[in-house]
């Protein structure tokens, strides 16, 4: 999967989050991808945990046919920036409950504290 494809299939599934972009971060993947992650923040800390899981398993399939750019804006901008961002009870126990394990492994390889 392209950047390209990405954002066509981020805003079939997540027209909200595309929504979101602002006109700074339109364009840059890492930063589609960083505001991606805030509204996965914002759901669960609103308390939206299936729309939060609904993002992590969107994010499991992209992984898995992404070209290397996409996998690496995910990785780093969405899973990286995830795991060394705020660290909450309630972020914690949506990621231990609802987070595929492929995507918790890589947050608890950043950041143990999400064991």
């Amino acid at each position: 999967m392209t950047a390209d494809e990405f954002r066509a299939a981020l805003a079939g599934e997540f027209p909200e989050v595309v929504a979101a972009v602002t006109r700074y971060e339109a364009g840059s993947l890492r930063c589609e991808v960083g505001r991606f992650r805030t509204c996965t923040e914002e759901a669960i800390d609103g308390g939206r945990h299936w729309l939060a899981e609904r993002h992590f398993r969107f994010v499991e399939r992209v992984l898995r046919v992404a070209d290397p750019a996409v996998r690496n804006a995910l990785e780093v901008s969405y899973l990286e920036d995830f795991a060394l961002g705020e660290h909450t009870p309630e972020r914690h126990r949506v990621v231990k409950e609802r987070m595929p394990k492929a995507l918790r492994r890589v947050l608890i390889g950043h950041h143990e504290w999400w064991e």
